[in-house]
């Protein structure tokens, strides 16, 4: 990668996209925000996923979405993905907070609204989740530092912590 971006969103309306964002393999932002926004009837919602890569590599070191609402958004609401497991990447920080998620995921195939997996620092604070399609809000990671709190969840089904992340056979 030779160069990176930044993304700032506030006080938007943004509706009926395939994707609000997609973040492609081997680029990266330092930080990635998206405050005061209302995100509706869109196919995909904020996909930042270096799916194919199990490296460790991941597409930005801040992920924040603080007083937004996501309704309608059929799959990938938040899909912040890093993979592998090599402790020398020790990024990816995702703050959820103060947001509200209304009938989402209906799409989503592994079931799970906010999908964030393998990344170290996750806090999901003070938001409301209402009637979204999905078996988990969200899977937090119990050896790291990923928190939930203070959340409203109501026909969502639930927030899980796992204590480790289950391995993929790497060969």
């Amino acid at each position: 990668m030779s160069n990176h971006f930044g993304l700032a969103v506030s006080g938007c309306d943004i509706s009926d996209f395939n994707y609000v964002l997609k973040v492609y393999k081997q680029s990266f932002s330092e930080k990635i925000t998206f405050e005061n926004t209302s995100i509706s009837n869109c196919e995909n919602g904020l996909e930042l996923s270096e799916e194919t890569n199990d490296k460790g590599d991941y597409n930005t070191e801040y992920l924040t979405v603080n007083n937004c609402t996501f309704d309608n958004v059929k799959q990938n609401v938040i899909d912040y993905y890093r993979g592998g497991y090599d402790e020398s990447t020790i990024g990816g920080n995702l703050l959820v907070t103060n947001s509200t998620f209304t009938n989402c995921g209906a799409n989503e195939q592994n079931k799970i609204l906010l999908n964030h997996r393998g990344i170290v620092y996750v806090n999901i604070a003070k938001n409301t989740f209402k009637d979204n399609k999905v078996d988990y809000v969200s899977i937090l990671w119990g050896a790291k530092e990923n928190y939930a709190s203070d959340n409203d969840i109501s026909n969502s089904g639930e927030i899980k912590t796992e204590e480790n992340l289950k391995m993929k056979l790497m060969y």
